[in-house]
């Protein structure tokens, strides 16, 4: 695989990084990623958007953001990718010597990039998946895609050993949002999902759905849902880049209704199929 490594395309196993880099060190860096439809970036705006908000939140001094769009499908064609795609891209502080918490403002980023092929989810959008339930132990700034995601690997490999798809994580009884994904809840055909905050990513596709919503006069409301209440709801689903809208059949040892993508879930995941058919 050739990757993208401070201006250079070069081979995976080429790329050197100094052990002082921040990310390395403190995981002082952030990363975006996005994918393709009909090998087009999509939502590239509202990616950068997040991209460029992150690295304002933590102060790391990079803005070559015209440079971005171009790195990707220049990963796309060096490496010969005919079909639908994904990007990476990870940007650190730099690196600092000696290491010290406290850091100088005219450290100069690294930037690492690389692109790879669709993994097929269709089985899990179809028939949909299991979760479990993990409490939410990461930092009180989730709203910044930060490389510090030790506690979220922690829940996703815990979900894996549980033979589940994806961990779903609760603060103070609150659902906050999976491992990698935003997470939806239906009731009485009104989808439900967590407020923006520090505690959660403005997820791009979660954005989607709910522009979907209000076009298609689907009823939503951004309100937090507790754990001790998921019972009383009828569906749920989970977004993210490469997860897009998938059903949630069953959570921990609780087969959700009849076992069954919803009603509502599948009239959601129709029409983000529908639109990004159309990018």
């Amino acid at each position: 695989m050739i990757v993208y490594f401070n201006d250079k395309y070069i081979p995976h196993d080429e790329v050197k990084i100094s052990p002082f880099d921040r990310a390395f060190l403190f995981s002082d860096g952030v990363y975006e990623a996005l994918r393709t439809y009909n090998c087009k970036l999509f939502r590239l705006d509202d990616h950068l958007k997040r991209l460029k908000y992150s690295l304002k939140e933590l102060g790391i001094n990079f803005n070559d953001f015209n440079l971005i769009e171009n790195i990707f499908t220049h990963l796309a064609d060096i490496n010969n990718i005919k079909t639908e795609y994904s990007v990476y891209i990870q940007i650190s502080r730099g690196v600092s010597y000696p290491r010290t918490h406290n850091y100088e403002n005219s450290l100069t980023p690294n930037v690492f990039a690389f692109a790879k092929l669709i993994k097929d989810n269709n089985k899990e959008k179809n028939i949909g998946v299991k979760v479990i339930l993990e409490k939410d132990l990461r930092w009180l700034r989730c709203d910044i895609k930060s490389t510090s995601l030790l506690p979220s690997v922690m829940a996703s490999q815990k979900a894996i050993q549980n033979n589940a798809f994806e961990a779903i994580l609760f603060r103070d009884d609150i659902i906050t949002e999976g491992s990698h994904t935003n997470f939806f809840a239906v009731k009485n055909n009104t989808v439900f999902t967590a407020p923006l905050s520090n505690y959660i990513l403005n997820g791009i596709t979660r954005k989607v759905v709910l522009e979907l919503c209000k076009e298609n006069k689907i009823d939503f409301c951004e309100e937090h849902i507790n754990v001790n209440e998921l019972k009383n709801f009828d569906e749920f689903f989970i977004t993210g880049t490469t997860t897009e809208v998938t059903p949630i059949i069953k959570i921990d040892d609780w087969i959700v209704s009849d076992g069954k993508p919803g009603i509502i879930t599948l009239k959601i995941q129709e029409l983000f199929f529908n639109t990004v058919k159309q990018v």
